[in-house]
């Protein structure tokens, strides 16, 4: 057997407390209430059953880049993920299967968790929980870092992940943003102009501009929007 790279090393010992949190979570009693509530696709899982879903799940890159580990199974096929490495470390990630892009929805077990009880006591949808926008990265800098890091290695199979990440990013770094939307994968570009929609400012025109002209059409429906958001913030 091999023996581990650094940065094999390097990510151990950064997952470390993470996997301990998580430790501590399976290692504590569940809320009974917290599982079998299919109704409001709620059913959070012990450990054997996450660690056997996660298993299942560990061909996708978003599930191998983040370390994800899986929470619950609501009979959706969507699930609520931990992140145990990479800058969401700490954080969830709904896991969307239909061609949604998956992204960060909550920035701890916490406040997974406080959403769960709010189902509960409201007797709705777990997902009615999610922030109506994903939250935005706290250490933009080095969210940027990391996409850049991405778009260097050019790797498919962490276009998922790139797709996530820019769901949480500000946009400002007009570098980044650059890169992103000349990207071959349009998601990217569509995802940006998304996010200037959300936080438009002028400074943003050049980008939303190429959106609005780039050859796939959802793109320059997105851009069109990212322009309309601009001038309306005006």
């Amino acid at each position: 057997m091999s023996e581990p790279s650094g940065q094999d090393k390097q990510d151990a010992v950064e997952a470390a407390p993470f996997i301990a949190e998580l430790a501590a979570y399976f290692d504590a009693p569940m809320d009974p209430g917290n599982a079998g509530r299919f109704d409001i696709e709620l059913n959070l899982l012990g450990r054997a059953e996450s660690d056997e879903l996660t298993t299942a799940l560990q061909d996708l890159g978003l599930m191998r880049a983040y370390g994800g580990v899986v929470l619950d199974d609501g009979n959706t096929s969507d699930h609520h993920v931990y992140l145990t490495r990479g800058p969401f470390a700490g954080a969830i990630l709904f896991l969307c299967h239909d061609g949604e892009a998956s992204s960060v929805v909550f920035a701890s077990l916490a406040e997974f968790l406080d959403a769960a009880r709010q189902a509960r006591e409201h007797d709705a949808w777990l997902t009615d929980f999610h922030p109506s926008t994903t939250p935005l990265h706290r250490d933009q800098a080095a969210l940027g870092s990391y996409l850049h890091a991405l778009l260097d290695s050019d790797n498919e199979d962490d276009e998922a992940v790139v797709e996530s990440a820019i769901l949480s990013l500000a946009p400002v770094d007009m570098g980044l943003l650059t890169r992103l939307t000349a990207h071959r994968n349009f998601f990217y570009a569509e995802a940006v102009a998304g996010q200037i929609a959300l936080y438009p400012t002028a400074a943003l025109r050049p980008i939303a501009q190429l959106c609005s002209e780039h050859p796939t059409p959802q793109v320059r429906w997105a851009g069109d929007s990212a322009m309309a958001a601009i001038d309306q913030s005006g």
